[in-house]
This record gives C-alpha cells, structure tokens and sequence, in this order.
C-alpha cells in the first residue's frame, strides 16, 4: 500500500480545462485568466475565439499584458455576442454617433444662451426709455414697419409676416 503526499495539493480544474474536459496542469496557460469559479467568462470567449486560438493569442502576448489581453478577448466575445456582425466597432460606432449628437445639441445651446445673454444686456442697458439709446423705436431703422403696426394702407408699409421675423432677426443680430 503506498501512501500519498501529505502536501500534494488537489488543485480543481480551472474554467477552461472544464469546459474543455481536459485535465489541468500546473503550466496550464489558461489558468490564471479563467478561474474555476467564472466558468461563463471562458464558455463566451470559447464561443466565440475557441479555444486553440485563445491559446495562441494568449502564447504571443508578453506576460505582463495576457491580462489586458484576456480582458479584450472577453468584451468583444461579449460584443459579438450581442452583435455578431459589428461586435465592438458597432459600439465604438454608436458611442461616436451620441458624442457627436451631444456635440451638436451643446453647440445650439451655447448659442440659445448667448442670444439670451446679449438680448438681456440690451434690454437692461436700454431700460430708461423707448425711441432713444436702442429701445424698440431704434428697430424702426432696420425694418419697413414697426412691432405692433397695423396700418396696411399704403403698399410700402405691407410688410409680410415672414419678412417681418427676417428684419426682426437682423435687429437681434446686430445686437
């Protein structure tokens, strides 16, 4: 009868050797990266990579990075997973896209606030009265009409509603 090691460690197999049904060694290149107890994390990249290539990938990467490597395997595993024909370049994809549209909505708010700011200076430096220092009289100068007229009797005061805003708008402008 022999008796065993007393220090001989029985090691489970890690999430790869598992799934895979091999037996785990000691030099086992897959184990630090997919413990026993994550099985789900090596069946996506399995899933995805297999595992010869996994192995491979893991062999030409320098130690000190198999770890970051590892971590990529797994987000564009995920990423396929999610959307096989884009996987990761879709999501780069859709977050520039929102970046971009973020960047467009700050760029029109931006300028809502400062058409307000200068509209509020105006309205503050001119309060003292109407007709001199800019008040709404001073918009006489750049329009045909002034606000509120109604006087549609002579054929230089028709002054149509759109071309209205547009002198409207110009008289904002130079504000």
């Amino acid at each position: 009868m022999r008796e065993g090691n007393p220090s001989a460690k029985v090691a489970t197999p890690c999430a790869a050797c598992r799934t895979l049904r091999r037996r785990c060694g000691e030099k086992c290149v897959l184990a630090p990266y997919f413990p026993p107890n994550d099985p789900q994390k090596f069946a996506t990249v399995h899933r995805i990579f297999g595992a010869s290539n996994i192995i491979k990938n893991l062999q030409d990467v320098d130690s000190e990075q198999r770890d970051d490597a590892v971590s990529s395997m797994v987000y564009e595993a995920r990423a396929r997973l999610r959307d096989p024909v884009y996987g990761c370049a879709g999501a780069v994809s859709q977050l520039q896209q929102n970046v971009c549209d973020l960047q467009a909505q700050l760029v029109t708010a931006q300028a809502q606030i400062l058409q307000q700011t200068n509209l509020l200076a105006f309205l503050t430096a001119n309060n003292s009265g109407y007709g001199k220092g800019g008040g709404p009289a001073d918009y006489n100068y750049y329009c045909d009409e002034p606000f509120g007229s109604s006087s549609k009797d002579s054929v230089a005061s028709q002054v149509t509603d759109g071309e209205r805003d547009i002198n409207r708008n110009v008289y904002l402008e130079k504000l």
